[in-house]
């Protein structure tokens, strides 16, 4: 099977849960796996302050970087608000950054690119919060920073639009593929001991030969091809009938 996965994780903030988070990381590092980790730099969301605030924050995203873990923008203080505006993905109607004009995204991403450069660390990749941007957010970060890929998108395999290179993210756990590329976000804030057990299991299993890192992800100039365009709409069909159910 020519499947490839890459790991992310999500929501690293100054009040991440640390025990939780470093059992990750043990596992990862055993394993010699490099994910992609979306670090808020300055997170005002109440629902991600699992602890008190970790003081020595920027030390460990300094020594993930320095590992080889892929840094991401994940916003900048992760509070967001309802919006009807046209999502570049429409998982939910709220974001930190859709409906404002570009000038007020682009002062948010701003303030929070200087946050990270001020650490001596330039993210690499964009995360949205709750994938919740517009093109506006794009053209924002373009202006204001040099990223130039972002982790999302329901595709077959990275693509190219807007300007970025799309590697995208359509799992949250690990599911068998035979081709494609695959991203699984994770939450280590939420995951208890079953579910850190689980991901060892996966990468010391079937899936471990398979996890790469960003660096060694084949970056496509060219748009969706047809299967990526037949896979986004089984996705999206799913996903309005799993919210279906729900209601």
């Amino acid at each position: 099977m020519n499947a490839r996965y890459l790991i992310r994780l999500d929501d690293a903030c100054h009040g991440m849960h640390l025990h939780r988070w470093r059992r990750v990381e043990e596992v990862l590092d055993r394993h010699e796996v490099r994910p992609i980790v979306a670090v808020v730099p300055d997170n005002h969301d109440p629902k991600l302050m699992a602890g008190e605030r970790d003081e020595g924050f920027w030390d460990k995203v300094r020594a993930w970087s320095a590992k080889g873990w892929t840094v991401a923008m994940h916003g900048c203080t992760h509070v967001m608000q309802p919006t009807e505006s046209p999502l570049l993905l429409p998982f939910y109607k709220r974001s930190e950054f859709a409906g404002l004009d570009l000038e007020a995204q682009a002062v948010k991403i701003r303030t929070s690119w200087q946050q990270f450069l001020a650490q001596g660390i330039a993210p690499e990749v964009w995360v949205a919060p709750a994938h919740s941007f517009d093109v506006q957010t794009l053209r924002a970060l373009q202006r204001e920073t040099s990223i130039r890929i972002v982790s999302d998108g329901i595709a077959w395999n990275s693509y190219s639009a807007h300007g970025f290179h799309w590697i995208p993210q359509q799992l949250w756990g690990f599911s068998e593929r035979r081709s494609g590329l695959w991203t699984v976000c994770l939450h280590p804030n939420t995951m208890d001991d079953q579910s850190i057990a689980s991901l060892e299991r996966a990468i010391v299993g079937p899936f471990g030969a398979r996890i790469i890192s960003v660096s060694q992800v084949a970056l496509r100039p060219g748009g969706l091809t047809l299967l990526d365009r037949i896979y986004s709409k089984y996705f999206w069909w799913r996903w309005r009938q799993a919210r279906g159910a729900r209601i």
